[in-house]
């Protein structure tokens, strides 16, 4: 990754571009954040299973169970680091709205207010980078690392591409129908309900539109459905579609984006025709320890944290530096089958 990604103009112009993420997803995904003693971190993983011991009698020999095999790995979570620069030459420039006689000094401390206002902003980045690795993890099974880099693979996920009288937008498909199918299938498979099904707002509309839906909802459970497809998107990105108390499920469209930094593609969060099942607070995130210097002079010091912010003064140049750190990892805290993604449309 090119140093001047993280150079004063481009950082600046990306806070200043950087909307405020919409933490719908994350929020209902992430049901724990731990930050670990460790800069490595060993990962167990093995597939749910659905034994049943035999009833015996007292005198009968007991039943010898064999031992459930599980994979092990130890992962040194990548980094996210970013920075911001006060330059030191930029106290002399004219600032916006001030002569071009201000004092220096009132300059600088003006420049560093806004500098630590936008670098509290940058967090808001470090936040975006952990919810593409929710989202990349959901999608794949695999947990990203820094570039060129295998990433972390938790196993391989439920994923189908649905054709013909299956997609949403046939009259023949019965969405309902789909929905209680894969819960069955996560359930006996794994043991965890899905209780949360989220779409991409396309979806969401042909959703709506489904004859076999409508007459669901409108008909058949009139008295027991909550439907709220009128309701305005909420600041999180979300709308709540509908409440199926037959499945116990709650439906959910979301939209949000992000923007890659290094190729500046824009992204669709859930990605357009899909629709994905899965349980509430599924996932967790794991922050490895990190060994830097909180201060100038000082030897590094292992931090125990999600992420740390420091100001710095690096000995090539007499500018400020403000830097944010974070090395978190992304993993499901149920089997990788309790959870479905499908191209629906």
């Amino acid at each position: 990754m090119s140093s001047k990604i993280f150079g004063l103009i481009a950082l600046t112009a990306i806070i200043e571009q950087t909307k405020a993420p919409k933490n719908f997803l994350y929020g209902l995904l992430v049901g724990e954040e731990k930050a670990e003693k460790v800069q490595e971190l060993e990962i167990h993983t093995r597939e749910a299973g659905r034994d049943k011991a035999p009833l015996v009698g007292k005198r009968q020999q007991g039943i010898f169970i064999i031992k459930d095999s599980f994979a092990v790995q130890r992962v040194r979570p990548a980094w996210i680091k970013l920075q911001t620069v006060n330059e030191a030459e930029a106290v002399f420039e004219q600032q916006f709205g001030q002569t071009p006689y201000a004092d220096p000094q009132a300059v600088g401390k003006q420049m560093l207010a806004e500098a630590m206002k936008k670098f509290k902003d940058i967090a808001e980045i470090g936040f975006r980078t952990r919810q593409w690795m929710l989202i990349e993890t959901l999608r794949t099974g695999v947990c990203p690392m820094e570039s060129g880099a295998a990433g972390v693979k938790y196993g391989d996920i439920n994923k189908e591409i649905l054709t013909g009288n299956d997609l949403f937008s046939n009259p023949n498909c019965n969405p309902i129908e789909y929905f209680e199918k894969k819960q069955t299938e996560i359930q006996k498979e794994t043991g965890v309900v899905i209780d949360t099904i989220v779409m991409s707002p396309d979806v969401a509309g042909a959703f709506l539109k489904n004859e076999k839906v409508k007459e669901y909802l409108n008909m058949r459970h009139a008295n027991y459905v909550r439907v709220n497809d009128t309701k305005a998107e909420a600041d999180d990105g979300r709308k709540e579609i509908a409440y199926l108390p037959t499945l116990g499920l709650t439906i959910y469209s979301f939209v949000d984006w992000y923007k890659d930094i290094e190729t500046e593609n824009e992204e669709q969060v859930i990605p357009e025709k899909t629709c994905i099942g899965v349980k509430a607070k599924s996932f967790a995130f794991r922050y490895a320890a990190m060994s830097i210097r909180t201060e100038q002079g000082k030897p590094a010091q292992l931090l125990v944290k999600k992420e740390a912010i420091r100001k710095w003064y690096p000995d090539y140049s007499e500018d400020e530096e403000l830097q944010y750190f974070s090395r978190p990892l992304c993993i499901p805290r149920e089997d990788v089958k309790s959870w479905f993604i499908a191209t629906v449309l």
